[in-house]
C-alpha cells in the first residue's frame, strides 16, 4: 500500500489570502497614517517655482498654509485660528489671493500634485482589491 502525502491546499490558500489581506491593510495604514506628532508642511517663500522644501512646524503652528497670488504661491506652517481671509488679507498686505489652510502633513502642496497624489492612491487600493480577488 502507497500513501502520498499532500500538504492540505484549502489550508494553504486561505493562509495565503490572509497574508495578502495582512499585507494590504499594512500598506494602506502606512500610506494613510501620519508617523509623529508635529504637524509637517511645505515652507517656500513666494515664487513661481513648486515647493519642495518641507519643515516641521513649531509649537503653536497647527496648519500648513497654502496661498497663491497670482502666478506665485507660498506655502509654510500657519495658525488654524488665523485661517480666514481677513488676518491672511492683514499678515501678508495682498489684495488678491487663494488660499487653503489643512492640518494634514505636506498638505498644502499644490493642486496639480494632489491630483496625482490622489490618483496614485487610488490605483494603488485598486490593485489591491485586484490581488485580493485573485
Amino acid at each position: 500500500m502507497i500513501v502520498l502525502l499532500l500538504p492540505d491546499l484549502g489550508r494553504n490558500m486561505n493562509r495565503n489570502k490572509t497574508n495578502r489581506v495582512l499585507l494590504t491593510v499594512f500598506i494602506i495604514m502606512a500610506v494613510f497614517c501620519s508617523s509623529g506628532y508635529m504637524l509637517k508642511c511645505y515652507d517656500c517663500p513666494l515664487t513661481a517655482v513648486p515647493c519642495k522644501t518641507n519643515i516641521t512646524c513649531r509649537n503653536g503652528l497647527d496648519s500648513c498654509l497654502w496661498l497663491k497670488t497670482g502666478e506665485k504661491t507660498l506655502s509654510h506652517c500657519y495658525t488654524y485660528s488665523n485661517c480666514n481671509m481677513n488676518q491672511i488679507k492683514e499678515d501678508y498686505k495682498f489684495d488678491s489671493f487663494n488660499f487653503r489652510c489643512c492640518q494634514k502633513d505636506l498638505c498644502n502642496r499644490s493642486p496639480t500634485t494632489m491630483i496625482s497624489t490622489a490618483g496614485f492612491s487610488i490605483a494603488t487600493i485598486m490593485t489591491m482589491i485586484w490581488i485580493l480577488g485573485a
